[in-house]
């Protein structure tokens, strides 16, 4: 069996270290960066960023919703139900990611980002 390639992961980690450094300390963009990277397994997905990379919005796989957390140089607070009513339940994540209003976020994590070509190829937002 062979092993997953770290490179992939680097461009990943970059475009985030990148879109966090342009939007706050960035200086401490690259531990945010590995905190995010570390709560993006198993029961939750990283889907992107908002409010001034602020805030990191996460698929529950195990509630089939969209939850949130602040996070900063020293972790990723405990996820939460976001406070908006925009967060309802969805038959799943690619369901929530069709209706997902990309212009007001920060970043798009890039495994997502095909929707937003399609989106743009379908006349959607």
């Amino acid at each position: 069996m062979s092993k997953t390639s770290d490179g992939a992961f680097t461009h990943v980690r970059g475009e985030l270290a990148w879109t966090i450094a342009m939007n706050r300390k960035p200086s401490e963009a690259v531990a945010m960066v590995e905190h995010l990277h570390a709560a993006d397994e198993g029961r939750f997905e990283l889907l992107g960023l908002t409010d001034d990379c602020e805030i990191a919005l996460f698929w529950d796989h195990v509630f089939r919703r969209v939850v949130e957390a602040e996070f900063d140089a020293d972790g990723v607070d405990n996820l939460r139900d976001p406070e908006s009513d925009e967060f309802d339940r969805y038959e799943g994540r690619r369901d929530y990611l069709r209706q997902a209003d990309f212009e007001s976020w920060d970043l798009v994590h890039p495994r997502h980002q095909w929707l937003l070509r399609h989106a743009k190829r379908d006349g959607v937002r």
